[in-house]
């Protein structure tokens, strides 16, 4: 049997859950809004930027023991 001191709205944790999960929608929106405000900008370098990686073509290896 369902009593006036355990319904739902008398408990706090979910208010806790309640009041989280509005915040985090409300600041979702917030970041939503200010991307569209603020979108990025694309800008080139002025130079090519060097690669960290290793070139794409591998060189033989100095013997047949090294794969």
């Amino acid at each position: 049997m369902i009593t006036r001191e355990n319904m739902w709205y008398r408990v706090p944790e979910v208010w806790l859950i309640i009041v989280l999960l509005g915040t985090m929608i409300c600041g979702s929106f917030a970041l939503l809004a200010t991307a569209i405000r603020h979108p990025d900008t694309l800008t080139r370098a002025p130079m090519p930027i060097a690669s960290p990686l290793p070139p794409s073509h591998a060189l033989r290896p100095a013997d047949a023991a090294t794969p």
